[in-house]
């Protein structure tokens, strides 16, 4: 039974993931599908491989060499990504993320949901911290010392966080029961799985995107059913 304190939260939750699927759909058509200096690793973008980049020649990677034909195409293109980013996209997953965890702790969960509070505070911060960097970076190529030392700091922070929300998100759901839940929260602990094997382990890169999109997917599914629940 869902109680009548959560179920505007779960509902909230499912809004702001509404408004996540929508921004994901958008950044899919604006981001190019091919790096301008360099192959991409299957399952990567080259907005992931920006935001994974730690070196002046991973920046060239994605960007090409001063004077490539594609180099203002893919700047004008992470820019516009990059803006999007940071003045819709971080605050509607925030708040998507947040609002799930604030279901559950309206539904009587502590431990595990507390720890996502942070770990979803952590993960916005870390998220700006690496956008803003993006947009220095490209409009200074290929960037300092400095400024990708903060990239890397932004990245890895941002996607450490964000495997935790689906760890602590999963125990939340382990935790609440029912064999449904039981199946969703496992889920979860995959998808944060992949995230941090992806963080950690260069050929599995491709497990960042799946394992946040596991995650999400299935937290919006969950929020469904218990906003619907009586």
């Amino acid at each position: 039974m869902t109680s009548d304190r959560a179920r505007p939260a779960w509902r909230l939750c499912v809004l702001f993931g509404a408004g996540v699927v929508g921004f994901v759909v958008w950044f899919g058509g604006v981001i190019p599908t091919r790096n301008c200096g360099g192959p991409l690793s299957p399952g990567v973008s080259p907005l992931l491989a920006f935001q994974l980049a730690r070196t002046a020649a991973d920046i060239e990677a994605v960007f090409g060499q001063a004077g490539d034909s594609c180099r203002d195409a893919m700047v004008a293109a992470m820019d516009r990504a990059n803006v999007v980013d940071l003045l819709g996209f971080i605050l509607t997953y925030g708040a998507f993320l947040a609002c799930f965890f604030l279901a559950l702790l309206r539904a009587g969960t502590g431990g595990a949901v507390r720890v996502g509070f942070a770990a979803v505070g952590a993960a916005l911060a870390f998220d700006v911290l690496e956008t803003a960097t993006q947009l220095y970076i490209s409009g200074a190529l290929p960037g300092g010392t400095a400024s990708l030392a903060l990239l890397t700091i932004g990245s890895r922070g941002k996607f450490l966080a964000l495997a935790g929300v689906g760890w602590c998100a999963g125990a939340a759901m382990i935790g609440r029961g029912r064999l449904v839940g039981r199946i969703a929260g496992v889920a979860c602990r995959i998808g944060g799985l992949l995230v941090l094997a992806g963080l950690v382990y260069a050929p599995a890169r491709a497990g960042l995107s799946a394992g946040n999109a596991l995650v999400w997917v299935v937290m919006l599914l969950y929020a469904a059913a218990a906003g619907l629940r009586r």
